[in-house]
């Protein structure tokens, strides 16, 4: 929550817990006029739930009614800020644009004119008028009116000072004839101002002339009403000034300055005449108003006029004219304005900002000596701001932050500094002697004017301050930085760039524990910054300042690395990239700075790639990061456990097939059948050329129940040189003791690969023959039969007839890959959606399941039913079909809502014929079936 100014705070709370209630029921009341109108039902019953709560409210609070206010965008109920909702925040807004300070409902509200506030904050449209207007139509008449509506308003005074003459007697007999109104005149600020003209008339009046006379005063005219227009003049002479409204001036000479309404009875205004002023008269200003503040809230009020007057004779004389200037002030603003504590503080911390501003703009301090000498003055008003201690302390309690006194005058006094002179500051070395707020402040208005340039070169100054020679400069530079982080973020990148080269320099400099503290957190905050907005030169710039500072503090930069969350980052930093049109600027040099976290996230990426397109692009990235990316896979798949070896295999196919080459063999033998199984699914994903090589020279080493799906994927890549050991295999040479199943699969893959040394073994295969059969199984004819479509299709149409084999199932053929289009894996048989579910038993170590076939093809298919089985289930399924069921080997790949997909990786030699019959029956020979896309690489388009 932001901090509360002491501007929003007054004595007590007694209508809050019924008026909270109010607002809540005002804010819904308002959100339903404007949708609705007032006869809608629902507006209608809120009007009696807001009406009913207003009625309590008002009556809980007396005699004085409930004042709604706003300050900025904070809504106060009889001056107590309320936790405010965003629609309250709303609400505020609106009265501030309007010009409206406050809203006071008396005791002797209608519910007519509740009404009619009501449709004055509903009514739109050019013809309706602004808010202000609708509501002075409404509650002009302010005599018989049950709700009052207090505008902005700002008054001109007479410089004339006859008047003072008259209010100085008629002080002198009051004070004396009625003892028991003492303490109610010394609330008032006008009586003040007659008690202080009294106490000037006993002394010969100012000056010590003794004689009426008329001053020449400049003074600021202002135009009352809540248009607010300001105007400056100079008058000369005596005699009553006009107030907004009719209201007669009080004749206090010399009133002019800047007048700012603070709900709640808060004031602040001051004359020109500070000027005059001494430090030691300010000071000795400020003690009588903390005196005068302590005799007040006493149990027995130590306010005896005599006295007071003597304390007020003894003023200086300028002291006393500020004073009477400042009183008048406070009283043209608010009449019915009391002189609590509250009021008494606003008015000491404006004389001591006024008094600052002066002697800063006339050059007499530098703006680096401002603080000190507002905590001198700060300490005159210890005694009033222990007044108000509870008053913090149950402000604090609630959860709400109050400002401290010190940043109430910085931000003061920062308000009051002309533009030339925020510029001339910010841009010194002494730019860190302003508070962050208020850099913010100004640097905003800057960029919204368009200003960026002038905006990062006070960012940029202000961050140098970190190398400044004084140990407090440095120290409220680095937490000023920390609060600036984001306000750097949305100057520009460069700017944050070279804020966090300045503040790497501090760190390695900076010898101080608690300094070393401050910064670090400045530059956590700034690099976060930095990788949230994708300003990838200023991350570049993180990392290296803190490769620059391990050198001297590895232990150091070990707990910064964590905390400026660049790894973290580093898969959304790809993510974006892959999604852009081009490569950012600057995120390959993060890479690079970061090859350890980049080639793993890297590999991750890749293996979910399903895009050709996609899979390049990683491959690109990965190149362009260079040798260490290179070197990191290389140690990972040499040594690391075997699933995260897996994880790299794909992209260091790509980068270096070699080192994949040297070290598959022995990681294999090492391996179980899942670390085989994801070596041969992340070489097919990474698309490297050589992948078919890599495959066939250690296809010795892998998991029989494997061999099938590395035999498929030597097939699909394209490498002519693997022909020559698929043929061994082929032949039974090669894995004597393996199934049958691998000869089929080595025939397939040597068909895809149009290998032309084989056509003559696969002629073999289909015509030779014993003396009432042949000699091959039919599975094994039949795919040399398939192959010879493409290597040797005329042969093969003149020996179709005598083969014996169905010319149905001779095209359920294995497919071949097809480049152009984009995908990473690509489909290997024709994919069958069946016309009705083929039932199916699944039995793995998880336990039998019956289950049904929706999609179907030689190598996999899609189950439904209730199904509990995790992704790398190892299964066999049973599809009835005749007096033998269809047994395979299955693996699943995928699980989503009551469906599994599956592929196979082994079966008996009869059971791939009965399957190719069964699909040729269902319809699998009618061309390709539509598809639905599926999420994984078993059913590959």
């Amino acid at each position: 929550m932001p901090p509360v100014s002491r501007d929003a705070m007054v004595h007590s709370e007694p209508t809050i817990p019924n008026a909270r209630a109010f607002v809540r029921s005002l804010n819904v009341l308002l959100k339903y006029a404007r949708l609705y109108g007032l006869e809608h039902v629902r507006s209608a019953g809120q009007l009696d739930s807001a009406w009913t709560e207003l009625r309590a409210a008002v009556e809980a609070a007396g005699h004085s009614g409930l004042l709604l206010g706003a300050s900025g965008s904070q809504l106060l109920l009889d001056g107590v800020p309320l936790e405010s909702s965003p629609a309250e925040r709303s609400f505020a807004d609106l009265l501030n644009s309007a010009g409206i300070a406050s809203i006071g409902f008396l005791p002797r509200v209608e519910r007519p004119e509740f009404a009619n506030l009501v449709k004055c904050f509903m009514e739109t449209g050019p013809k309706a008028g602004t808010l202000s207007e609708r509501l002075e139509a409404y509650f002009g008449n302010r005599n018989n009116c049950g709700i009052r509506v207090n505008e902005i308003r700002f008054v001109a005074e007479d410089a004339g000072f006859s008047e003072a003459r008259v209010a100085a007697t008629l002080t002198a007999k009051t004070l004396g004839a009625d003892a028991e109104r003492i303490q109610e005149w010394f609330r008032s600020p006008e009586k003040m101002i007659q008690l202080i003209t009294a106490a000037e008339g006993a002394h010969g009046g100012p000056g010590g002339s003794g004689e009426p006379g008329t001053s020449d005063a400049k003074g600021a005219g202002y135009a009352a009403g809540a248009e607010s227009v300001v105007g400056s003049g100079e008058f000369v002479g005596t005699g009553p000034g006009v107030v907004g409204g009719g209201d007669l001036s009080l004749g206090v000479p010399g009133v002019a300055g800047r007048l700012t309404v603070a709900l709640g009875g808060g004031v602040t205004g001051l004359a020109g005449g500070i000027g005059k002023l001494e430090e030691a008269e300010l000071q000795s200003l400020l003690k009588l108003l903390a005196q005068f503040g302590e005799a007040q809230v006493a149990k027995n009020p130590q306010l005896d006029p005599s006295s007071w007057q003597q304390k007020i004779s003894a003023l200086p004389q300028n002291a006393k004219i500020t004073l009477q200037q400042a009183l008048a002030t406070v009283a043209a603003q608010s009449p019915n304005a009391k002189l609590d504590e509250s009021t008494l503080l606003h008015l000491a911390e404006d004389l001591a900002i006024k008094f600052a501003i002066d002697r800063y703009q006339r050059g007499e301090v530098k703006v680096n000596a401002v603080r000190q000498m507002l905590d001198r003055m700060g300490h005159e008003l210890d005694t009033l701001r222990k007044l108000l201690k509870s008053r913090e302390e149950k402000m604090a309690g609630a959860g709400m932050s109050v400002e401290s006194h010190a940043d109430i005058l910085d931000r003061q006094f920062w308000a009051a500094v002309p533009e030339s002179g925020k510029k001339s500051v910010l841009m010194s070395p002494e730019a860190w002697c302003i508070p962050p707020r208020n850099v913010q402040q100004y640097v905003e208005e800057l960029m919204g004017r368009g200003e960026s340039e002038a905006a990062g070169d006070i960012l940029l100054q202000y961050a140098s301050c970190v190398t400044n020679k004084d140990a407090e400069a440095r120290k409220k530079a680095a937490i000023g930085l920390g609060q600036l982080a984001e306000l750097y973020s949305k100057a520009a990148s460069q700017r944050l760039q070279d804020a966090l080269v300045k503040i790497g320099q501090a760190m390695a400099a900076e010898k101080d524990p608690e300094l070393q503290t401050l910064l670090s957190a400045a530059f956590v905050r700034l690099s976060q910054e930095s990788a949230a907005r994708r300003y990838y030169r200023a991350v570049q710039q993180s990392l290296d300042s803190l490769a620059d500072l391990e050198e001297s503090r590895p232990s150091w930069v070990q707990s910064l690395r964590p905390r400026i969350g660049v790894d973290n980052r580093i898969p959304e930093f790809i993510e974006e990239a892959l999604n852009a049109e081009a490569m950012p600027e600057g995120l390959v040099g993060v890479l690079m700075r970061v090859p350890q976290g980049a080639a793993e996230h890297l590999s991750i990426r890749l293996a979910r790639s399903s895009r050709r397109t996609e899979r390049e692009s990683i491959v690109h990235l990965a190149k362009s990061v260079g040798a260490p990316c290179v070197r990191h896979l290389k140690e990972t798949f040499k040594n690391d456990v075997p699933a995260k070896a897996a994880t790299v295999a794909g992209l260091l196919s790509r980068l270096d097939p070699a080192a994949v080459d040297e070290s598959l063999p022995r990681r294999l033998r090492d391996g179980g059948r899942g670390f085989h199984d994801a070596i041969v699914r992340q070489l097919s994903t990474g698309g490297a050329p050589e992948r078919g090589k890599l495959l066939a020279d250690s296809l010795e080493m892998f998991d029989v129940m494997i061999l099938p799906l590395a035999l498929d994927e030597i097939g699909m890549c394209g490498d002519a040189d693997t022909a020559p050991k698929l043929l061994r295999l082929a032949e039974g040479e090669l894995l004597p003791q393996g199934p049958d199943y691998l000869r089929v699969k080595a025939i397939e893959a040597l068909g895809r690969l149009r290998a032309p040394a084989a056509v003559g073994h696969l002629r073999r295969f289909v015509e030779a023959r014993k003396a009432f059969s042949w000699v091959y199984p039919d599975e094994i004819r039949m795919a040399a039969a398939q192959a010879l479509v493409k290597l040797d299709p005329e042969w093969i149409q003149n020996s179709l007839p005598q083969s014996g084999l169905d010319p149905r199932v001779l095209q359920l053929a294995p497919l071949d890959p097809i480049p152009e289009r984009d995908f990473v894996r690509h489909r290997r048989y024709r994919r069958v959606r069946l016309p009705r579910n083929v039932p199916a038993v699944v039995t793995s170590a998880k336990g039998k399941y019956s289950s049904a076939i929706s999609v179907l093809s030689l190598d996999g298919g899609l189950l439904s039913g209730e199904l509990q089985l995790p992704v790398g289930t190892e299964a066999t399924l049973k599809i009835p079909a005749g007096l033998r069921s269809i047994s395979m080997q299955a693996v699943v790949r995928f699980v989503r809502s009551h469906q599994a997909g599956f592929e196979m990786v082994g079966m008996n030699l009869e059971d791939p014929a009965k399957l190719r019959r069964l699909l040729v029956s269902l319809g699998g020979n009618d061309g390709a079936a539509p598809t639905t896309p599926v999420d994984s690489s078993l059913l590959d388009d």
